[in-house]
């Protein structure tokens, strides 16, 4: 049973690269500039989430140290705050990222 699905991956592996072979790369025209500026948003705040969440976390960690109160009595709750934070402080760095670029044209 294991030789069968390996050779299966192999197969379907193998006809991805053929069909891959005939890729043709996007032109500049083929997409209106409003996607493109989007996806570069999407881009940039997805993947500052996990620095911005990292960041949160120990400035939330330093803070509690020092003798700041809890967000909330519940854990589910208080790890829900600090996902809205880090969420909210990436959607202000990909909203930082267009302004700069519409500001720079």
């Amino acid at each position: 049973m294991k030789k069968v699905i390996a050779l299966l991956l192999i197969a379907v592996f193998s006809l991805q690269m053929v069909v891959a072979a005939d890729y043709e790369p996007y032109r500049s025209d083929e997409f209106p500039q409003w996607s493109i500026k989007l996806r570069r948003a999407e881009t940039l705040f997805f993947g500052a989430i996990p620095l911005t969440l990292g960041a949160t976390g120990i400035v939330y960690s330093v803070a509690r140290s020092f003798g700041a109160g809890q967000l909330h009595t519940d854990s589910n709750k208080e790890t829900l705050a600090l996902l809205g934070i880090a969420g909210g402080v990436a959607l202000i760095v990909a909203l930082t990222d267009f302004i700069i670029g519409e500001v720079q044209k």
